[in-house]
């Protein structure tokens, strides 16, 4: 720690780029609420509630976090050459493509067509710079953890969603395209490394959730693609994604020994974007199976944000203490 001195301000440490799993979670759950409002003509209260809330903390965020002096700036280079926590600047844009995709019908043209690649080309330039590294030989296997596959994996197939949004075709399917080559790269890796690697961290056993996210936005942004139609490729992924949902209530009893932290609303947006993407089968499906699916994946994921928020402003009234961080970032 850094004593203070007389006449010495005393050196804040930066606001983590992981909070952003907050956002990110936030308007997951929204954009499901949303979809809830059109299939089963809900009132799309809940649903921008939660939009203006992770709009609200990331610009917060944002704002905090700017390199506009070069202490901030030398702060977001340690951040992203931090083997642990590298991925989560890449939050900024993806939350921002999202944001941009539910807002554009407000939004005057060309902005959100604008905005969209301005925010997938900043997506692809801090990508691009994980990668360099990565394939570089610069990350170690036991700092790998299921938490990377949500801006590095999910971004693209994200952006290819708000691209397809704003009616920019050809590079949603780009997006898909690299969405797809991270997720083959990376994911093995990160599934080499929860095989062979050992536990992950208690503190970073939440993570594990992230496991679905890959061919949860994938389908997302298929979907968007095919202009909502069911298709082999469709078939392919609702397999995948089946299998890795049978998956998680085994690891309930890891998640009870987690210690509770930052880390567990990284569960959050794979829960919301699980109920949107069901959502999206019963509103190509219509049938009875199919929604009360989707209502039981909206229930839970609305479920999870009202038990996340519950505990954290609990944590949050009591005196402070040391708690499980999403990661342990390292800016000095």
């Amino acid at each position: 720690m850094h004593q203070r001195r007389k006449g010495q301000k005393t050196e804040r440490t930066p606001v983590p780029f992981g909070v952003l799993a907050i956002s990110l979670g936030l308007a997951g759950t929204g954009s499901a609420w949303i979809a809830a409002d059109r299939s089963f003509s809900l009132s799309p209260l809940i649903g921008e509630l939660l939009f203006a809330a992770s709009a609200l903390l990331w610009a917060l965020t944002l704002v905090m976090r700017f390199p506009f002096t070069p202490r901030r700036w030398s702060h977001l280079l340690a951040d992203l050459d931090h083997p642990a926590s590298g991925p989560f600047p890449a939050y900024v844009p993806v939350i921002a493509l999202l944001l941009t995709a539910h807002y554009a019908p407000w939004l005057s043209p060309p902005m959100p067509v604008l905005l969209c690649l301005l925010w997938a080309a900043m997506l692809t330039v801090l990508c691009g710079y994980l990668l360099a590294r990565w394939l570089g030989g610069e990350l170690n296997l036991a700092d790998i953890h299921p938490g990377y596959a949500l801006p590095v994996i999910a971004g693209p197939y994200i952006a290819s969603t708000a691209l397809g949004t704003v009616g920019l075709r050809d590079a949603s399917l780009a997006a898909f395209g690299a969405g797809t080559f991270c997720w083959i790269v990376i994911g093995t890796v990160i599934a080499g490394r929860l095989i062979v690697g050992g536990p992950l961290p208690a503190a970073l056993t939440p993570t594990l959730a992230v496991t679905t996210t890959p061919p949860i936005t994938a389908a997302l942004a298929w979907f968007t693609y095919m202009g909502g139609g069911v298709d082999s490729v469709q078939v392919l992924l609702l397999g995948i994604i089946a299998l890795l949902v049978v998956v998680q209530p085994f690891f309930i009893p890891a998640y009870r020994r987690a210690p509770f932290g930052m880390s567990w609303w990284a569960m959050l947006f794979p829960a919301g974007a699980l109920a949107g993407y069901s959502l999206r089968w019963d509103a190509a499906l219509h049938s009875a199976t199919s929604t009360w699916i989707a209502i039981a994946a909206l229930t839970t994921a609305t479920s999870a944000l009202a038990l996340l928020a519950s505990i954290s402003l609990v944590r949050a009234a009591r005196p402070a203490r040391p708690s499980a961080a999403l990661i342990p970032e390292e800016t000095s």
